[in-house]
């Protein structure tokens, strides 16, 4: 029975990166299916149909996104008790929420990140797993914000389940991710005490905490999707609230599934979500220009970023290596400029 219980826990610790490796599978097959006939010219035909104001919106709105990110961090470490100029969270943010959304698993990946970075700001192991926590959880709630407001309002623009579930499963489901939210900004008010969690004490927020929290996740998510939403055709079937409902839930499957970047994931989700309302060229096209916006760029100017901060941390060591090195290269230096001449 122990080595059955055994077998069942390495089974559980794997259970993740085996349904993230089935969602990549699946997705890869149906974007197969769905691009099949697609033609190269075709996308760069759609790519050039997309006006220039189009893209400075979706521009502006990333980093309007990126900025609102900041504040997370800046909520999360004055409930830890340890808050920092704007300058250094910015910096922390941007670099851990931009190489997370490319590396995958953004819990672990963005927690690395900050560590390295809070670490030498002053900040505790304890109090930086609390300003991962914090984050990692405002974003949660802006996700069942808009979700419950997708499955109340518009259920049959979310891909897959969504035009097949019946009217009072997705009315339910909504109605309660918002009484969540709503609980949790209230939880702060009526219980003063901080709540244990396996033998682990979590202080709670206060209403004005939680409720920051709620809004700042529920505009960043918003302003992603419209990023989006930027770069597609109109479609009047939808509206924004549309757009937004097959953004979130493409965009929530993704982070589940743990593939760097979703891709392949978050792809395949939006295709079939949209394919009822335009050509795959324009999805495609959008999909595209999104990654490369609040994907690609960010990443290299986060990576540039950070590693400059590191050769900054170890300048000293750094000059020390450089110095050791002129002295070994003087003997070869002559000779090498003669025969490169």
């Amino acid at each position: 029975q122990a080595e059955l219980s055994s077998r069942m826990r390495a089974w559980l610790r794997h259970l993740p990166a085996l349904a993230g490796v089935l969602l990549l599978g699946v997705a890869l097959y149906v974007i197969q299916r769905e691009l099949a006939g697609l033609k190269v010219d075709e996308v760069l035909s759609a790519l050039d149909d997309i006006p220039n104001r189009r893209l400075w919106q979706a521009g502006i709105a990333t980093v309007a996104s990126y900025v609102v990110l900041t504040f997370y961090d800046m909520l999360g470490t004055r409930f830890v008790g340890h808050p920092l100029s704007y300058g250094k969270v910015a910096f922390a943010s941007f670099t851990a929420y931009a190489l997370a959304h490319n590396i995958g698993f953004a819990m672990l990946s963005g927690a690395a990140i900050r560590y390295r970075l809070y670490v030498l700001w002053g900040l505790t192991p304890l109090q930086i797993a609390g300003v991962v926590a914090f984050t990692s959880l405002t974003f949660v709630l802006g996700g069942l914000v808009l979700g419950g407001i997708s499955l109340v309002f518009v259920p049959y623009a979310i891909p897959v389940l969504g035009p097949y579930a019946p009217r009072w499963v997705t009315l339910s489901v909504g109605i309660t991710m918002l009484v969540l939210v709503v609980l949790y900004a209230l939880l702060g008010r009526f219980r003063t005490r901080p709540l244990v969690l396996f033998g682990t004490t979590v202080p709670l927020p206060g209403p004005r905490m939680a409720l920051a929290q709620i809004v700042l996740a529920t505009a960043d998510v918003a302003i992603v999707a419209a990023i989006f939403e930027a770069l597609l055709p109109p479609i009047p079937e939808l509206g924004f609230l549309g757009v937004l409902a097959v953004y979130v839930s493409a965009y929530t499957t993704a982070m589940a599934s743990h593939v760097p970047g979703g891709l392949g994931v978050f792809d395949t989700l939006i295709l079939v979500g949209l394919a009822p309302y335009m050509p795959a060229a324009n999805i495609v096209g959008a999909i595209l220009i999104f990654r490369l916006l609040y994907y690609i760029l960010p990443l290299f100017i986060a990576g540039t970023l950070f590693g400059a901060n590191e050769v900054i941390i170890r300048r000293i060591a750094v000059g020390r290596l450089l110095a050791q090195s002129a002295r070994w290269g003087d003997p070869v230096v002559v000779p090498a400029l003669a025969g490169a001449v």
